[in-house]
């Protein structure tokens, strides 16, 4: 008798275990119904031929111009940065919703200080949605114009993704200094303000480039010159008011000054400050505008006209 009421017992709390388990199922489900990890992503992505991003701030207009990417249709844009963007936008997923208990005020940071992001097809909106990042830079959040806000991620990497749509306008320029190579070069001419006996020319002299009214060019240095400068790239490109700080700095003589001119007579003007202390950039200014130099790229073109002096000419 006691046997079977314990049977009767054992088959009752199996029961309760089977309902509790099945309830914690259901639960789970409805509160993470299934994501669609796509949601953001763009059927032909090879066809979007331009990206707006648009914060609260600026406006940064990336179009493809039939040969190269343009930023704001001005500017050439850096082809890595664009690498980035379109490979961020291929591989983004929808993780899941963001709890209900925080969606209201997700969405109220999107809509003030979020980043609208707007993807064409020639004139064809292809995709449009916001993104916005957590105060920590460690979330992304994803919002379609009429949808909630979703956590996104790149699956396999560990990247904070809100900051490929972060990035100002002046960043996603091309950060080459000199656009020019070897075969449109008329004459470089490097002066030095403080030290005029160092200046120098250079230019084609019999199919040679060589430095103008030298015995003999070590010709080696030249060329490593010359890549170096043709290599040159920009830290950053300043804005006005980010240049503003240095504005005392800038109104000084540079320490050097180089000018290319190209077979079209096109000139390329970099003026070159003294560094700064406590300061890792150099500052110099390219055609008018203010740009940070890496160090290491201004000791490489850092070079004086007794430096290419051939040996057995000295």
């Amino acid at each position: 008798m006691q046997r079977q009421k314990n049977i009767r017992l054992l088959f009752s709390l199996l029961g309760m275990i089977a309902l509790i388990m099945a309830l914690f199922v259901f639960n789970s489900v409805k509160n993470n119904p299934s994501v669609d990890k796509g949601i953001f992503q763009i059927e032909n992505l090879d066809k979007v031929d331009r990206v707006v991003l648009q914060s609260k701030n600026e406006k940064t207009d990336l179009s493809f111009n039939g040969t190269k990417w343009m930023v704001n249709g001005s500017h050439e844009a850096d082809r890595q940065m664009i690498k980035v963007l379109f490979a961020a936008l291929k591989q983004i997923e929808a993780k899941r919703a963001v709890a209900s208990a925080i969606q209201d005020s997700v969405q109220k940071e999107i809509n003030t200080t979020g980043i609208k992001v707007s993807c064409y097809e020639g004139e064809v909106l292809a995709k449009e949605f916001w993104s916005k990042g957590n105060a920590q830079n460690s979330e992304t959040y994803f919002q379609l114009t009429d949808g909630v806000p979703f956590l996104v991620n790149i699956p396999g990497y560990r990247v904070y993704v809100a900051s490929v749509f972060e990035v100002p306008t002046n960043d996603w320029r091309d950060k080459t200094v000199f656009n020019f190579n070897w075969q449109n070069i008329r004459t470089v001419e490097v002066k030095f303000p403080k030290n005029e006996k160092q200046n120098f020319r250079a230019s084609f002299q019999n199919k040679i480039f060589s430095i103008e009214n030298m015995k003999e060019t070590d010709t080696t240095k030249l060329a490593a010159f010359m890549d170096a400068l043709i290599q040159l790239r920009a830290e950053r490109i300043l804005t006005a008011e980010q240049s503003r700080p240095y504005d005392s700095l800038l109104a000084t003589n540079p320490f050097q000054e180089i000018t290319v001119q190209d077979i079209a007579n096109r000139s390329y003007q970099l003026k070159i400050f003294p560094p700064q202390k406590r300061k890792s950039a150099g500052l110099a200014i390219r055609n008018e505008e203010v740009i940070e130099l890496n160090p290491m790229g201004l000791r490489e073109i850092y070079r004086t006209k007794d430096f290419f002096i051939a040996r057995g000419a000295r």
